[in-house]
């Protein structure tokens, strides 16, 4: 089955503080989901739009929305926890937890994780795409464990138990990032079809790293292709399965941009062409809030003509890793 590129195809548009108003106006009944960064909780979108409050705080700005939409209408449904948006090719959708605490963190996942393959499977969207992973306190020992790592043996658990293979060219990009506060929660953007995953040779796939990193390997690709869009995981300081630079956010920027060249040079292997940087959205998530300036200047340098880059506090999947940057390359018309 062939995709239609211009029919499957996300758009993302993205605006500071309340400007993402006009653009629910503009894009009204085409609104896949909306995702809102920052410390304090924003008013959410005026409908039953999937909507996702990140409490993260955004450099320069109170909140900073992101919304993303489809080239068709979409039909909306919701359910106490779970919302859906859905245009007979992409579906959108958004799973919300409570945090069950530190010794069920692995169940809780599996909980979470769970809910969203039966919500596939029941919508007809079976084809996993990007998933946004966001949870609180996500280096912090318990029991023995990290949080995040008991976080992947629930999601590794999941995957088996709903029958998806875990192996190259079948698992979803993806990032998982730390909260200050709040639950499990989930994002995902799913298709009728699978879209085309990209690897990173400089790395080893993340769901075959080695035991020293957890029982269970976290379940991501480094990046796919949906429609005409390149959507890239989150990027680190990672080479093979270690983690590098400890300590000095400079180097690590330059490992990270490294590793985004690398994906977007494997996705013109596959026919992506990238053309300039106006179509690019770049999330920099950074462990220290005074990094900031010193990674803002090498962004700059490096991504000269970006369309938008939002800078917000994080925690980092790793603990050792003190940025994170995940990129989307799509199409720039309406």
């Amino acid at each position: 089955m062939i995709m239609d590129n211009a029919r499957s195809t996300p758009r993302l548009f993205c605006a500071p503080g309340p400007g993402f108003r006009s653009l629910l106006e503009e894009y009204a009944g085409r609104i896949l989901g909306v995702f809102a960064y920052g410390a304090c909780k924003p008013e959410p979108p005026p409908s039953d739009v999937p909507f996702a409050w990140i409490p993260m705080p955004v450099f320069e700005a109170e909140a900073w929305y992101e919304v993303w939409v489809s080239a068709q209408a979409v039909t909306l449904r919701r359910a106490p926890d779970r919302s859906l948006a859905c245009d007979g090719e992409l579906l959108f959708g958004t799973v919300v937890l409570d945090d069950p605490g530190d010794d069920a963190l692995d169940a809780g996942a599996f909980a979470l994780y769970s809910i969203l393959f039966d919500t596939l499977d029941r919508e007809g969207y079976p084809a996993l795409l990007r998933v946004w992973n966001y949870f609180p306190r996500i280096n912090e020992d318990t029991s023995g464990t990290e949080r995040y790592r008991a976080f992947n043996v629930g999601r590794h658990e999941a995957f088996c138990s709903k029958g998806r293979v875990i192996a190259e060219g079948a698992v979803p990009a993806a990032c998982a990032l730390g909260t200050r506060q709040g639950g499990l929660q989930v994002c995902f953007l799913a298709g009728k079809v699978p879209g085309t995953v990209i690897e990173n040779p400089r790395q080893v796939n993340a769901y075959r790293y080695p035991s020293d990193f957890g029982p269970r390997s976290p379940t991501f690709s480094r990046g796919i292709l949906v429609g005409d869009a390149l959507l890239i995981s989150g990027t680190a300081s990672i080479v093979g399965s270690e983690s590098m630079h400890p300590g000095d956010v400079a180097l690590q920027v330059d490992e990270t941009l490294r590793n985004l060249k690398t994906v977007v040079e494997q996705a013109g292997t596959r026919g992506f062409d990238t053309g300039d940087h106006a179509g690019l959205h770049l999330n920099v998530y950074l462990r220290r809030p005074g990094d900031y300036p010193i990674v803002r200047r090498m962004l700059d340098r490096a991504f000269e003509g970006a369309r938008h880059v939002a800078y917000i506090v994080a925690d980092v999947c790793r603990a050792d890793l003190l940025v994170e940057i995940e990129a989307f390359w799509l199409p720039q018309g309406k």
